[in-house]
């Protein structure tokens, strides 16, 4: 079968569960059947696929349409300038969190200054590693409760050649004594911590393949700051920097939350689709 006559056949399947970007989705997957790039297959659509691809490119496409994400099929995800390996055991990096790096990026402007870098509730390590990519001499720390999220991103750290700048610690912190596992002050915490209400109907790829500890932040989806809110300005250098992503409309009530720990607001970070994503503040 010819890749163009392949790509019609998935289309069509893809758009029969309506399962948005099909286009999109069925030419990552047999890009990534043939072992190729998406636009290796857009520029030769005339080529023909052999019997044990097209088989392996349909064990993807079965998969797609149990709405596992292609980038979980694929078990990689590129964000910002690096490639990132993910399981189920993270959350998918999302392109609209790399206003975070963004925001850093704006305030910090020195490349060259020696940072120390918090990332609270790593996962896949993508928010501190991105920092570590542009950062040269900083150094970072990704905490989370989950011990499979870390293996993933002390992978992660490795697949990018990062590993003697990072280091990971299995920390909770719900637990009362969460703070006394880290290092007295950090230059910039960043933090995409879970922001969706426990009663939020969400799409079946993020139900089904990112891990509930990941999204969900109680019955209105900002427990996570009240509780890191309270250690924040003993965690922060004089003129430290702290970066919060959170969901659409959560804007003001964790300006709220956070200003109450001693820091000034800057700014907040708008997102490709032009929502407001995250929030600045510096130590006071």
């Amino acid at each position: 079968m010819k890749i163009i006559d392949k790509m019609q056949q998935i289309v069509a399947l893809f758009e029969k569960e309506h399962i948005e970007e099909a286009r999109v989705d069925a030419r990552e997957l047999i890009a990534f059947g043939i072992g190729c790039s998406p636009i290796f297959i857009k520029m030769n659509p005339q080529l023909d696929i052999d019997f044990e691809t097209e088989k392996k490119i349909d064990e993807f496409v079965q998969r797609r349409l149990a709405f596992e994400p292609v980038s979980k099929i694929k078990g990689s995800r590129g964000f910002w300038n690096l490639d990132f390996k993910v399981t189920k055991d993270v959350l998918d990096p999302r392109p609209d969190s790399e206003i975070n790096i963004e925001s850093v990026l704006k305030y910090k402007k020195d490349k060259l200054e020696a940072l120390k870098i918090l990332d609270i509730g790593t996962g896949s390590g993508c928010l501190a590693l991105s920092l570590l990519g542009e950062y040269v001499y900083a150094e970072a720390t990704g905490i989370d409760k989950s011990i499979e999220a870390l293996k993933i991103a002390e992978e992660n750290a490795k697949i990018n050649k990062l590993s003697d700048r990072f280091k990971v610690l299995c920390v909770d912190w719900n637990n009362p004594d969460w703070v006394s596992h880290l290092q007295p002050k950090y230059d910039v915490i960043i933090s995409n911590p879970p922001y969706i209400k426990n009663d939020e109907i969400l799409q079946k790829e993020v139900v089904l393949y990112d891990p509930a500890i990941a999204l969900f932040g109680g019955k209105d989806g900002l427990d996570p700051y009240r509780i890191i809110s309270k250690s924040l300005s003993n965690l922060l250098n004089k003129k430290g920097l702290a970066v919060f992503e959170f969901g659409q409309g959560q804007e003001f009530e964790v300006r709220k939350i956070l200003e109450n720990s001693d820091l000034e607001f800057l700014d907040y970070g708008v997102d490709l689709g032009g929502i407001i994503r995250c929030i600045i503040l510096q130590k006071k």
